[in-house]
């Protein structure tokens, strides 16, 4: 295959491939596409900003059973002290640089100081780490005849999902990379290649290269009360071996169902509705008095 993926019969193949690495046949396109959006308040909590492992085989990076950490999530709805998580560097999946740059993250953390997501600074947060995000606020689904469009309405990320079977002809890395989706069965699958390597794979640290290849499967499980994405993550560059990974999501309808509104300040309430303005503005200064992140530039054209 070369290196994105260009040719569109390889690119078929090395979907196949993956999918039947997590276990999932490749199906015929469906004629009836699963629906994620049945209705315009229709949206999705996330379980965890970790990835769930998979049943069996190599995994994502996982925290340190010594240093779980509480989140803010945590924290709005226990009351317990929030505290940065510390991931568990001993992962094999890990490429040395990669298990390095984990740990760096990892020792800034039990130092003391305090690290912020790359959201903190208004920058993207790439793929696969997308996916981690929507737990205070949801994420919404928005399902087109040529496109699917996927909303982060925490910090105003947008991603683009056309329906096709190619990439780009001359794919150059961007913040959310190229990405194709098909119908097959009751799943959305969704190939993704040229993601910039400024990302990172989860709120970890942990590093890829513009090589990185993801592959996500997107289903409703328990009679479509919940959404589950499975991935399959590939790059030579960073991990010694392709690994798998679950994410689950809760409805948005249920959460704010069953917990007081007050319970968790940051969701929309009733009479806002479900999809509200959040906008994360660029800012020069230093986050919290901390070192900040450039501002990202669009100084030169993409195409």
């Amino acid at each position: 295959m070369s290196r994105y993926a260009g040719n569109v019969t390889k690119a078929v193949l090395a979907g196949a491939a993956c999918l039947a690495g997590l276990g999932v046949p490749a199906l015929a396109q469906s004629a009836s596409p699963p629906v994620f959006t049945p209705n315009s308040s229709a949206g999705w909590f996330a379980y965890s900003r970790v990835f769930i492992p998979p049943s069996s085989g190599p995994g994502p990076v996982r925290p340190d059973p010594a240093h779980r950490g509480v989140s803010n999530d945590e924290f709005r709805a226990t009351g317990r002290q929030p505290a940065l998580s510390v991931a568990d560097p001993s992962n094999p999946i890990l490429q040395p640089w990669a298990r390095d740059k984990v740990r760096e993250r990892n020792e800034l953390v039990l130092s003391g100081q305090q690290v912020f997501s790359m959201h903190a600074s208004c920058w993207p947060v790439g793929i696969p780490h997308f996916v981690l995000e929507p737990m205070t606020r949801p994420m919404f689904i928005v399902q087109g005849p040529k496109e699917v469009v996927m909303i982060l309405t925490s910090f105003s990320d947008v991603r683009h999902v056309p329906l096709t079977d190619h990439h780009s002809a001359n794919v150059k890395p961007t913040w959310y990379g190229d990405s194709i989706g098909r119908y097959e069965g009751d799943s959305l699958v969704i190939d993704t290649i040229g993601i910039d390597d400024r990302t990172e794979i989860d709120g970890y640290g942990t590093p890829h290269t513009k090589d990185l290849h993801v592959i996500e499967q997107l289903h409703l499980i328990k009679g479509g009360e919940e959404l589950q994405a499975d991935f399959h993550i590939e790059d030579p560059g960073a991990f010694t071996t392709p690994w798998n990974a679950i994410q689950r999501y809760r409805k948005y309808e249920a959460t704010v169902a069953k917990m007081p509104i007050g319970a968790v300040p940051v969701l929309a309430t009733p009479e806002e509705g479900p999809l509200t303005e959040a906008i994360c503005a660029e800012n020069p200064k230093s986050f919290l008095g901390l070192p900040a992140m450039p501002i990202p530039q669009a100084a030169k054209p993409d195409f």
